[in-house]
């Protein structure tokens, strides 16, 4: 992303669509449009408000519009100001402005110094519950396909699964690239996929996303890459 500069204060951060972000993204396919995740803004937001060892905590999180990538000349923008992010979309026009039509598709608010809301959960609680039982994750990710979630091989990294009623945990594939990501969107995407094993998760064969994050903090963390829910 570039800096751009800004009269009123506010930090913008820019990146054409097409190249490097497309590429991050391009697995992530629902109803055959590659569309930009959830967990992208996420890492975008967490990344534009970073501030030397100044690391933000995401709160009220809303993923406002779908962004779907294949747009000619799209630029992808996080504006940061005030304790509020917003990432918003449009094309340019002559001036390298963006037009008017810009479309807000995340929004949500961040602050330094949270230690975020303690959820611990792990694989060995999991694991000793008497009902848990290995889910078939090609049979997971075939249901994904059925409902309009058409993954490709980049965005299906869980390996092996879990369930009992509402538990659930997942093993990720070891990522050997980031991409310049600190969280890979793929990696915080199928962490995200494994709560469609526990019992609340419903059976509608409605295409279902997720529309809003509650809190989301990055911490440092050693060993493999797990998802529990």
């Amino acid at each position: 992303q570039r800096l751009l500069p800004s009269s009123d204060g506010s930090e913008v951060f820019r990146s054409p669509a097409a190249g490097a972000l497309h590429t991050l993204v391009a697995d992530h396919v629902i109803q055959g449009r590659v569309v930009f995740p959830g967990t992208g803004y996420l890492e975008m937001a967490r990344a534009a408000a970073s501030t030397g060892s100044k690391k933000p905590a995401l709160h009220g999180v809303y993923f406002m519009q779908p962004l779907a990538t294949e747009t000619p000349e799209l630029q992808v923008e996080c504006a940061i100001s005030g304790g509020r992010f917003d990432v918003r979309s449009g094309t340019l026009a002559a001036d390298a402005a963006l037009l008017g039509s810009m479309v807000v598709n995340c929004s949500g608010s961040f602050e330094y110094g949270s230690k975020g809301r303690e959820n611990r959960a792990s694989f060995a609680e999991v694991r000793g519950l008497r009902c848990v039982h290995a889910a078939e994750v090609g049979a997971l990710y075939d249901a994904f396909h059925s409902v309009g979630l058409q993954y490709g091989p980049a965005y299906r990294t869980i390996t092996h699964a879990w369930a009992c009623g509402d538990a659930a945990s997942g093993q990720l594939r070891a990522r050997l690239l980031n991409q310049g990501t600190d969280v890979h969107p793929a990696d915080l995407d199928d962490a995200l996929c494994v709560g469609a094993l526990t019992g609340g998760s419903g059976t509608s064969n409605e295409t279902r996303l997720p529309f809003a994050v509650d809190d989301a903090l990055l911490r440092g963390v050693a060993g493999k890459l797990w998802a529990v829910r």
